[in-house]
C-alpha cells in the first residue's frame, strides 16, 4: 500500500515537472537599410532563443548609431503569438555646413545603457573589445562575463557575439562604418502585433531602415 502511494507521488511530482516546462521561442529578426544606389539590403539576421512572456534584446550597431530592439512574446490560448516590440534608433545628426569637424573637436561621450558594447574583434586570437556600462574596454574571450553578461559564442560570418544572462540571450552585432563626432539623433517605436507562428510582420523605421520580424514555438520535448 504504502509502495503504491509512493510510485503515485512520484509519478505526480514528474507530472507537474514536465508541466512546468516553459514554452520557448525561436525569434528572428531582419534588419534592412537602403544602399547606396537606393535599394532595399538586409544588413544583420539574428535569431535569439527565449520563453513565453520573456523580453529579449537585440543590439545592432554601435552607441552612436545603431539600433535596440527589444520584444517580448506571448503564446495566446488560440495558437497564435503577441509580439511586443520596442524599437530603440541612434542616427549622427547630420553636421552644418558651415561648422566642419575638426581634430580637436572633444569626444562625444557615450549614451547611458544596461548592455554592454561590442567594438571590435581579433578572430585568430579569439578576443572580442568589450566596453562596460562603467566605460571601460577591454579585451576578452568567450566565457568572460561583462557586467553580469557571459559571452557565450561568436558568428564569425555575421560579425554576431552572443551573450547570456539568467535566461537572456543578446546579440550584439560588430557594425563597420564611421561615427561623426555630432549630436545623436533618437527615436523610439512601441508595436504589439498578433501573428501566426512562422509569420513574418513588418516594423517599419526611419530613413528607410525596417525590421521584419518572425517567431515560432520550439518543442523542447524531444
Amino acid at each position: 500500500m504504502h509502495r503504491r502511494l509512493l510510485l503515485l507521488l512520484l509519478a505526480a511530482t514528474a507530472f507537474a515537472a514536465e508541466e512546468a516546462v516553459p514554452t520557448h521561442l525561436k525569434v528572428k529578426a531582419s534588419f534592412t537599410r537602403l544602399d547606396k544606389d537606393g535599394k532595399s539590403e538586409i544588413y544583420a539576421e539574428p535569431t535569439v532563443i527565449t520563453v513565453d512572456g520573456k523580453q529579449t534584446t537585440i543590439r545592432v550597431g554601435s552607441a552612436e548609431e545603431g539600433v535596440v530592439f527589444t520584444v517580448t512574446p506571448t503564446v495566446n490560448k488560440d495558437g497564435t503569438l503577441t509580439l511586443e516590440s520596442a524599437t530603440e534608433s541612434r542616427e549622427a545628426a547630420p553636421a552644418p555646413a558651415t561648422a566642419p569637424a575638426t581634430a580637436d573637436t572633444p569626444q562625444q561621450t557615450r549614451p547611458k545603457s544596461n548592455l554592454p558594447f561590442f567594438h571590435g574583434v581579433l578572430t585568430k586570437d579569439k578576443l572580442f573589445s568589450i566596453e562596460d556600462t562603467a566605460g571601460k574596454r577591454q579585451w576578452v574571450p568567450l566565457g568572460r562575463r561583462i557586467d553580469g553578461w557571459t559571452l557565450r559564442s561568436y558568428d564569425e560570418k555575421r560579425e554576431a557575439l552572443t551573450l547570456s544572462r539568467l535566461g537572456q540571450s543578446v546579440e550584439l552585432v560588430l557594425h563597420k562604418g564611421v561615427i561623426l563626432e555630432s549630436p545623436v539623433a533618437v527615436s523610439r517605436v512601441n508595436t504589439t502585433v498578433t501573428v501566426k507562428p512562422g509569420a513574418k510582420t513588418l516594423i517599419g523605421g526611419s530613413n528607410g531602415r525596417t525590421i521584419t520580424l518572425e517567431a515560432e514555438i520550439l518543442d523542447v520535448s524531444k
